[in-house]
C-alpha cells in the first residue's frame, strides 16, 4: 500500500463526466508539485547553499512555530451512501456504474492476445511465465502456476502490493509471504501478474526513445509518480486501467482452465484491485483481501499512502464500503495483522480506526441481502502488514 512495505520486505477512448475532468488536472498538479519535491521515506533532500553569505537576512524568514498548520480537507457527504430504504440490488448497479466511471474503466477492449514466454518446472508444479499483449504500446507479464495435483477447480489471481510479483513467487521475502506459491502448494492454479507501475513496469515508457517516463514506484529511488499524474491530466486513473489488465487477466484463466469463475486474493494496494474487481466483475466468486477497506481518507491523510490507490473525486461518492458492498452476496474475507496499526513506522497502517467501523458496515449490508455467512473478519495475531497464507488457504478451502 506504500513505499514502506517494502521494509517488511487497446487504447481506448477516455471518458469522464466535465467535474471529475476538472478535478483530475487540479489533483494531478497538486501532487506532481508536491512530490516531485519529496525523497523516499527516511531519506532528506540536500538543503541547498546559501546564495550569499549574508546571514542578516535569515532574519527575514517567519519560524514554523508562529505559523497555524492544522489544515485539513473537508471530507464531503458520500451521495452514494446507501440507505435502508432503497433497494439493494438497485442501488449497487448504480453504484457500479459510478465506479466505473470514477476510476475511468468500461471493460470494453478486444480480447487480449497472451503467450507462453517459457515454462520453469519446480518441486510443486510447473510455472508458465506469460505475456499479455495490451495494445502495440504496451505487454505487460504474469507468471501462471500449475501444481502437480490440482485440486480445487476454481483458480485464484494473486495481486501484488506494492513491490514486487517476486514477493508473491516466493523469491523474495517480504510481506506478501510468498502467497501465491502457498496456494499452487495448496492444489490451486494461481496466476500472478505482475501490475502496472512496480517491477519490470516500474517505467511503462523505458523503450520509448523520445524522452518520456511513466513511473511509478522503485524502492531507494526518488518518486514522481508520473504514471499516476499523466493519467489524472489525459482523463485515465492508474487504478483503473489496472483493474482492467486484471479483468483481462481473469479472462485468460477461466479460458485455461475451462471454467466459468475464478477467485482473488491481494494485500494492500493489491487488495484494493481486488476489492474493485470483484465489485465490477460478478464471475469471482470469492476474495480475499489482506491490509486493506479502511477509509481512503484515512490511508491518506493520516497513514501516508502512496497515490496508486487515488481516484479523484471518490469521497464525494462512495468509500471502500461502498465497493466492498458491491460485491454481495458472494463471499469476502477481509484480513488483518493486529500489529498493523499507524505509527511513525508504519506507512501501511490498514488496522487503523476505521478498518472495524467500515467493516461493520460492509457486514451489515450483507445481512440486508441475507448474506451474513458469506463475510467474514479475520484479524492474525502478532502479524503487521503482512499476508496471513494460513487463512487464506482455509478461507479458500471453504474451512
Amino acid at each position: 500500500m506504500t513505499e514502506s512495505e517494502n521494509n517488511n520486505n487497446i487504447r481506448r477512448k477516455p471518458f469522464l463526466s466535465q467535474e471529475v475532468l476538472a478535478f483530475t488536472i487540479i489533483v494531478a498538479a497538486v501532487i506532481a508539485a508536491g512530490l516531485a519535491t519529496c525523497n523516499t521515506p527516511g531519506k532528506t533532500i540536500d538543503t541547498p547553499e546559501p546564495a550569499n553569505h549574508n546571514t542578516d537576512m535569515k532574519q527575514v524568514l517567519i519560524p514554523k512555530c508562529d505559523l497555524v498548520l492544522k489544515y485539513s480537507h473537508e471530507t464531503p457527504r458520500k451521495t452514494y451512501a446507501y440507505r435502508d430504504s432503497e433497494d439493494p440490488a438497485a442501488w449497487q448497479i448504480r453504484c457500479r456504474d459510478k465506479l466505473k466511471e470514477l476510476i475511468v474503466c468500461n471493460f470494453r477492449f478486444d480480447k487480449r492476445t497472451v503467450e507462453i514466454h517459457h515454462t520453469t518446472v519446480t518441486d510443486f508444479g510447473k510455472i508458465h511465465s506469460l505475456i499479455m499483449h495490451v495494445d502495440e504500446t504496451l505487454s505487460i507479464p504474469a507468471y501462471l502456476l500449475v501444481p502437480n495435483e490440482i485440486k480445487s477447480e476454481t483458480p485464484v489471481i494473486a495481486v501484488q502490493g506494492h513491490g514486487y510479483v517476486q514477493g508473491v513467487l516466493g523469491i523474495y521475502d517480504d510481506y506478501h509471504r510468498a502467497f501465491g506459491v502457498a496456494l499452487c502448494h495448496a492444489g490451486f492454479v494461481v496466476l500472478a501478474p505482475e501490475i502496472r507501475g512496480f517491477g519490470n513496469l516500474v517505467d511503462l515508457a523505458a523503450h520509448s526513445d523520445d524522452g518520456r517516463r511513466l513511473v511509478y514506484y522503485n524502492w531507494g529511488e526518488l518518486m514522481a509518480y508520473t504514471l499516476v499524474t499523466d493519467a489524472f491530466l489525459k482523463g485515465r486513473t492508474l487504478i483503473g486501467d489496472t483493474v482492467q489488465d486484471l479483468y483481462a487477466w481473469g479472462s485468460y484463466i477461466c479460458e485455461y482452465t475451462n471454467q466459468q469463475n475464478y477467485s482473488v486474493a491481494g494485500i494492500s494496494y493489491g487488495g484494493d484491485l481486488a476489492l474493485i474487481l470483484s465489485a465490477l466483475d460478478t464471475r469471482v466468486p470469492k476474495t480475499f483481501v489482506s491490509g486493506t477497506l479502511g477509509s481512503m481518507a484515512t490511508i491518506f491523510e493520516k497513514c501516508y499512502n502512496a497515490p496508486a490507490h487515488c481516484v479523484p473525486n471518490i469521497l464525494t461518492y462512495m468509500d471502500r464500503q461502498e465497493i466492498a458492498s458491491c460485491i454481495a452476496p458472494r463471499s469476502l474475507c477481509v484480513h488483518y495483522g493486529e500489529l498493523d496499526v499507524p505509527s511513525s513506522e508504519n506507512f501501511s497502517a490498514a488496522y487503523n480506526e476505521t478498518a472495524l467501523p467500515v467493516f461493520n458496515e460492509v457486514q451489515k449490508f450483507y445481512g440486508t441481502l441475507h448474506a451474513s455467512g458469506h463475510i467474514r473478519l479475520v484479524i492474525s495475531s502478532n502479524m503487521k502488514h503482512e499476508m496471513d497464507t494460513v487463512a487464506l488457504v482455509a478461507y479458500l478451502r471453504g474451512t
